[in-house]
């Protein structure tokens, strides 16, 4: 900031508030909006983007949506009685998140285009200060919600400088972008690439995809409701009811099956689907090979599509199965020495779960988090960290805290951080931290758990893994146990700091 009159740079002004929450997607709303229903007015919101919305934000590509059903997949404080299908595309539930926002009073709240820089605790004012591109923020309470698709993966391959036509990741999708005419390499073979290739498939001139490693994917079974059907769930709360609870349901034999291996008779039920499908829609029996994985269901994350192997059918696309060694001016070489001619390169690369947020917090002893925990990143009850008081972790920026359901965790944590500061009110006190020992022995817990899980012992790599091969992602449970875990705050694991 300038000074008008001398010309010289002054600081900008701190802002002071009760409570901080960083992130704008779904997580950060769900939070956010609980905690003001509650009568905790003083709250900013702090995003280094221009509006909410998240990951439905971010990610543009075409055949965008999501993979649990619209039914389940919204806030049970805040229904959309009039979602237009099954699944929800991005715009349907981008224009659904910032409706909930708006209705919340949260845009009122937000700083937008303002991005941490660092936060500290400090002794002497005990509070949290937080830098940002747009100056000082001190906060007595301090929520991360910046979720775990945040910050793209972008794999360094030789030659990429080179390359002379557009290249980017899926979540920077070029505005109005379809492929019309182009030959375009889509590198991956992950949930995103599997929406693009589709979209792509009648448009472009060719569609090569390049997949490393395949894995498990079942069909969708996605519908356009029947104006019918919304009519009578937006005039029936019981119908709504039932058909979210038949939802969550399915998605809980689903996350226990899969993922936790609390049901091997399911698990091989899904793989079997899986084999099924591959058949009944890939008439060539290589193309089949190649699609068929060699790990278990969950080792990697299941995909679900109607339509991806249906488009590797079209006679513009083709399948790879190798990896991308180099690229050159107008070309993609792969691991085994295949060239092919490129106009646009499109990196479905997936993202760093949980991104880099907690490098730029720090502890009261001056460490970072993420450099206490070297690669082994772990949270009491997945929301609580050992040396810093007063902060929360929600959602992907929270070890362990990744559910089926991914806009869940914002509203199951509320219940707990207004307990803690009811506790703080009660007790008169200024902050409390989480021992240590109770984090320590909560991920202990976590992993005997989670150790059993496909993701651990599958024998493939994936995102939800730490450093040293444990689930740093996924919650040891369901979503009715993620829900009673953050009910009811206790205090016995926690510590006043003065």
């Amino acid at each position: 900031m300038i000074n008008d009159r001398t010309g010289a740079a002054t600081a900008a002004p701190v802002r002071r508030v009760s409570i901080l929450i960083v992130g704008s997607g779904g997580n950060a709303i769900g939070v956010a909006a609980l905690l003001a229903r509650a009568g905790h007015d003083d709250i900013a919101i702090m995003t280094k983007h221009g509006d909410f919305g998240g990951a439905w934000l971010q990610n543009t590509y075409p055949g965008c949506e999501v993979d649990s059903p619209s039914s389940v997949y919204q806030f049970e404080f805040d229904e959309n009685p009039r979602w237009s299908s099954l699944f929800a595309g991005q715009q349907e539930l981008l224009d659904y998140l910032r409706d909930v926002a708006r209705r919340n009073g949260l845009y009122e709240r937000a700083m937008f285009d303002t991005e941490l820089l660092d936060a500290h605790w400090s002794r002497d004012e005990r509070c949290w200060i937080i830098d940002s591109t747009h100056g000082t923020v001190t906060a007595a309470v301090l929520i991360l919600a910046t979720g775990f698709l945040e910050e793209p993966v972008i794999p360094q391959i030789p030659g990429m400088d080179s390359f002379g036509g557009r290249i980017f990741h899926s979540s920077r999708w070029p505005a109005g972008y379809t492929g019309a005419g182009d030959r375009v390499a889509v590198v991956g073979s992950g949930s995103s690439a599997i929406q693009i290739v589709p979209a792509l498939t009648p448009h472009a001139a060719e569609v090569i995809q390049f997949q490393r490693t395949p894995t498990w994917v079942l069909p969708k079974q996605n519908r356009r409701l029947s104006a019918e059907e919304i009519d009578m769930l937006e005039r029936s709360p019981a119908e709504r009811q039932a058909l979210r609870a038949e939802a969550q349901s399915e998605e809980e034999r689903n996350w226990s099956a899969i993922f936790l291996a609390l049901d091997d008779v399911a698990a091989r039920e899904y793989e079997q689907l899986s084999r099924e499908f591959l058949h009944d829609q890939i008439t060539d029996s290589q193309v089949r090979a190649h699609l068929t994985p060699d790990h278990p269901i969950g080792c990697k994350r299941p995909l679900v599509s109607d339509d991806y192997y249906g488009s590797l059918n079209a006679p513009n696309v083709r399948l790879v199965p190798s990896a991308v060694e180099s690229i050159g001016p107008r070309c993609v070489t792969t691991a085994d020495g295949d060239r092919f001619e490129a106009d646009v390169i499109v990196l479905a690369t997936g993202f760093y779960f949980g991104g880099h947020i907690l490098d730029r917090v720090h502890r009261r002893d001056g460490l970072s988090v993420a450099a206490l925990q070297q690669g082994r990143p772990r949270a009491y009850k997945a929301i609580s960290v050992s040396g810093c008081p007063n902060l929360f972790l929600v959602g992907g920026a929270a070890p362990n805290g990744q559910i089926w359901n991914g806009l869940f965790p914002g509203q199951a944590a509320a219940p707990y951080i207004i307990g803690a500061l009811d506790h703080l009110r009660e007790q008169g006190l200024v902050a409390i931290e989480v021992s240590e020992e109770a984090e320590s022995d909560w991920k202990a817990q976590a992993d005997e758990l989670l150790d059993r899980g496909p993701t651990v012992i599958g024998g493939c790599h994936n995102y939800s893994q730490d450093d040293t091969g444990r689930n740093k992602a996924a919650w040891p449970g369901s979503l009715e146990s993620l829900r009673a875990a953050h009910s009811i705050f206790d205090p016995t694991d926690y510590f006043e700091v003065t």
